[in-house]
C-alpha cells in the first residue's frame, strides 16, 4: 500500500527490501525481468520470482445479515428484494447473484454468503503483495520482512480478531475495514493508506479469504457489523458535568483503574467508590497492568499493556467520538471489554470526555504530567 506520506528512510528501506527479495542470479534473471516490465498489466514485476500472484478459484465468504440487506435495498430497489420462500422464514435475494442465502447441511443453518471471484481475489492478492506484504507477510501471517522488527507486531490475518474496527459484532463490515485502513493506527507503523476504493476493496476481499476453514469469514456463525452507533453527545453543553461524571464512571462504575492507571489518590478513590478511607488497592496504582491477549508475535502468545492516557498514543483516534466508539465496542482479543449496553450511552460519552480531558491536559506535556502523576504517587 502507498501511505499518504512517507519518510525518505522508509522509501529507501522499501527499495532495499524489494531488491533483496529477488532470488537466483541477477544476471540470469535480468533479461526476463526487463522484458516483463514492458508487458501491459504485468503482475507486479517487483514481487519475488517464487511468489504466486494468481488465484485460480473463487470462494464464498460470510456476508452481513438481514439488517444490512434491508439498508441496501433502500438504496437499490432493483437489485435487492425480499423473498418469503427463501430459507426457513424468508430472506433477501440479490439479482446479481453476488450474495446468497445458503444452507449448511453439516451445521443445519442458513446464512448469507458473498461470492468473491478468482479475478477479484487475484487483483487483491497482487495489490496485497505490492503494498502490504513487507509487514504482514506474503501469506498474511504477520511475518513480513519488515514486520519481524516492528512493535506492535503487524496483524496476522490468519487470526479472526480485529482490534480497532469499532464494531460490536465478531467481524467488521467492508465499510468498517475500509475506514480503519484509510485512517491507519496512530503510534504504529500502520499509516493511513491512500488507495482507490476499488483497490482497497479487492485487497480486503483477499484478506478475508485468508480465514482458516471454519473461522473468521468462513464461519457460518460469524456476525458481521458496522461501526458502533454513537448517537448524539448528551454532554455538549456541560463540559464540567461530563468530566465529573466521567471520573466517577472511570473509577467506580466501570473500575477502569484495574487495568489502566488510576488518576486519583487511594483516599479519593475510596471516596468515589464509597469505601473505607483505609481500603488497600493494587500496588502501583498509577501504572497500567500488563494483560493477556489472544494475539501472537512470531507464534508466541503476547501480553498487551493498556494505555496510560496521559502518556501513550491512542491507536484509534483521540476525538471524543473516536473514544466513545472504542470504549463502546471494546478491543477484540484483549482485556478491553465491550461497554455498549453494559453502560448507558450517556456514561460512555462521559467516560470519553474524561479520557479526552486527560489526553488534552497531560499528553505531550511532561512538566504538567510529572507534577500530576508525582502528586498521585506521593498520596499512595
Amino acid at each position: 500500500m502507498k501511505p499518504a506520506s512517507l519518510s525518505l528512510l522508509s522509501i529507501v528501506g522499501g527499495l532495499v527490501i524489494a531488491l533483496s527479495s529477488f532470488q537466483g542470479d541477477a544476471s540470469e534473471d535480468a533479461t526476463e525481468h526487463e522484458a516483463s516490465a514492458h508487458v501491459p498489466d504485468a503482475p507486479h514485476v517487483r514481487a519475488p520470482l517464487n511468489i504466486n500472484l494468481v488465484i485460480d478459484e473463487g470462494t464464498w465468504l460470510r456476508a452481513p445479515g438481514e439488517e444490512w440487506f434491508a439498508a441496501q435495498a433502500e438504496l437499490d430497489l432493483e437489485r435487492y428484494s425480499y423473498d418469503e420462500d427463501l430459507g426457513d422464514e424468508g430472506g433477501w435475494k440479490d439479482a446479481r447473484g453476488a450474495f446468497e442465502l445458503r444452507y449448511d447441511e453439516e451445521e443445519e443453518e442458513y446464512a448469507y454468503w458473498q461470492w468473491i471471484s478468482a479475478a477479484q481475489l487475484t487483483r487483491g492478492r497482487q495489490d496485497f503483495v505490492q503494498y502490504c506484504s513487507s509487514c504482514h507477510g506474503f501469506e498474511g501471517d504477520g511475518y513480513g520482512r519488515s514486520g519481524q522488527h516492528l512493535r506492535p507486531a503487524p496483524r496476522s490475518f490468519l487470526q479472526k480478531n480485529f482490534k480497532f474496527a469499532k464494531v460490536i459484532s465478531t467481524l467488521p463490515s467492508d465499510a468498517a475495514l475500509m475506514r480503519l485502513v484509510k485512517r491507519g493506527l496512530a503510534g504504529t507503523p500502520m499509516l493511513p493508506w491512500d488507495l482507490s476504493d476499488e483497490q482497497l476493496y479487492d485487497i480486503l476481499q483477499y484478506i478475508k479469504s485468508l480465514s482458516p476453514p471454519g473461522e473468521g469469514w468462513r464461519d457460518i456463525f460469524t456476525e458481521i457489523g458496522e461501526v458502533v452507533e454513537s448517537g448524539e453527545d448528551p454532554w455538549q453543553s456541560d463540559a464540567k458535568g461530563a468530566l465529573k461524571r466521567g471520573e466517577l464512571v472511570y473509577h467506580e462504575v466501570a473500575s477502569c483503574y484495574l487495568c489502566h492507571p488510576g488518576y486519583v489518590t487511594p483516599t479519593n478513590l475510596a471516596a468515589l467508590r464509597g469505601e473505607d478511607a483505609g481500603t488497600k488497592y493494587r500496588d502501583n496504582l498509577t501504572l497500567p497492568v500488563l494483560k493477556e491477549s489472544s494475539y501472537e508475535v512470531l507464534g508466541r502468545p503476547t501480553k498487551i499493556l493498556p494505555p496510560d492516557f496521559t502518556w501513550h498514543q491512542m491507536r484509534a483516534g483521540t476525538s471524543t467520538l473516536d473514544l466513545f466508539e472504542t470504549i463502546a465496542a471494546g478491543i477484540k482479543g484483549t482485556a478491553m471489554p465491550q461497554w455498549k449496553d453494559a453502560l448507558s450511552d450517556r456514561d460512555i460519552w462521559a467516560l470519553a470526555h474524561y479520557v479526552k480531558g486527560l489526553i488534552k491536559k497531560y499528553k505531550d506535556q511532561p512538566t504538567k504530567r510529572a507534577a500530576f502523576m508525582g502528586g498521585l504517587r506521593q498520596g499512595q
